[in-house]
């Protein structure tokens, strides 16, 4: 959710024009999809959709918004679980114990 990093980046002290600049990169994207069919030439387009979550890919910058955005599971966990985070995977182990 755009709105949920935005306001992360700024608890992480990032406010003012920086934050600024961070908001225009994410917030406001467009997206659509073509679809080429080469068995009989056709060309299919979708209409334009504005994204609402995520960040694009391919890019130097989305990785550390992703890290951002995901730091804090393990304080929102709070020992409910256990939290294994890496690059871009996490995964959480939950102990259940039945007497």
């Amino acid at each position: 959710d755009h709105d949920i990093l935005i306001s992360k980046i700024e608890k992480y002290g990032i406010t003012g024009k920086d934050k600024e600049l961070f908001k225009s990169y994410i917030k406001g994207r467009y997206q659509r999809v073509r679809i080429d069919n080469k068995t009989n030439h056709n060309t299919t387009v979708s209409n334009w959709a504005r994204i609402k979550h995520g960040v694009t890919q391919g890019s130097v910058l989305c990785p550390i918004l992703f890290l951002l955005y995901i730091n804090d599971i393990p304080a929102v966990i709070n020992g409910k679980a256990i939290p294994v985070l890496f690059a871009d995977d996490t995964s959480t182990f939950l102990l259940i114990i039945t007497l």
